[in-house]
């Protein structure tokens, strides 16, 4: 009489075998799967971290002359933290169109610097701020008007850039001797020197860590036309 069915014995081995199978394929997906995530958070971090520092250098490349009479300048300060917690300010042109949304440009104080995440130990926001010390609306008043309203003073904006900074690092050319410094300011008076102007060029490094913990390093090194200083040596 012919068998009909399976024995348990052939069940178990036919269901072990299923399941073999099914984990080979479900760890290749997810590993795949995983890769494809890896890559990207790298592709993120990386478009973020080239974006940040070309917009930090475009900046800092339109840096102006220190204003004479006036305690505004290029002033390089480094941090004092174990991680490179440097800020930077300087006096530039902004240019944009005027509209609805966006006011209208002129020359502002620009600065880059951190701030520390409460939520997240050893990781900074990248902030930037920028202040007119030209309203451009005044030049539109005429004297001749009458009484008109005294206008307001500029005010300051500020915006995050970034938030998973590990840290940021700025170094000076000076035009002077060639050398490589950690800080500049051309708002301090020099004992028998002429005041310092702007350095000839700008390393920026910036720091970023991705979801893992891992650090990864942006820089370029930007020269000042302003500064008319000869061809920026190679970077170390």
């Amino acid at each position: 009489m012919a068998r009909c069915g399976f024995t348990l014995i052939e069940v178990m081995v036919a269901t072990a075998i299923v399941g073999l199978v099914l984990v080979t394929v479900y760890g290749a997906v997810a590993r795949t799967v995983a890769s494809k995530n890896h890559a990207e958070e790298r592709a993120e971090l990386y478009a973020a971290g080239r974006e940040a520092v070309l917009k930090m250098a475009d900046e800092i490349e339109g840096a102006l002359s220190p204003a004479g009479g006036r305690n505004v300048g290029f002033v390089g300060v480094p941090g004092t933290e174990r991680v490179p917690t440097d800020a930077v300010q300087f006096d530039v042109v902004i240019r944009r169109v005027f509209g609805v949304s966006q006011g209208r440009g002129g020359r502002a104080l620009v600065s880059y610097s951190l701030d520390p995440l409460k939520d997240r130990p050893n990781l900074f926001a990248l902030r930037r701020q920028e202040q007119l010390l030209t309203d451009p609306a005044a030049e539109d008043v005429d004297p001749d008007a009458g009484d008109v309203e005294e206008p307001a003073a500029p005010t300051a904006f500020a915006a995050y850039l970034l938030d998973q900074v590990a840290g940021l690092r700025f170094r000076y050319l000076d035009p002077e001797n060639g050398q490589w410094l950690d800080a500049w300011d051309t708002t301090v008076a020099r004992a028998g020197l002429a005041p310092r102007g702007l350095p000839g060029a700008v390393e920026i490094t910036l720091f970023l860590a991705d979801p893992r913990g891992a650090i990864h390093d942006f820089g370029t090194i930007v020269d000042l036309p302003l500064a008319n200083l000869v061809p920026t040596p190679p970077r170390l």
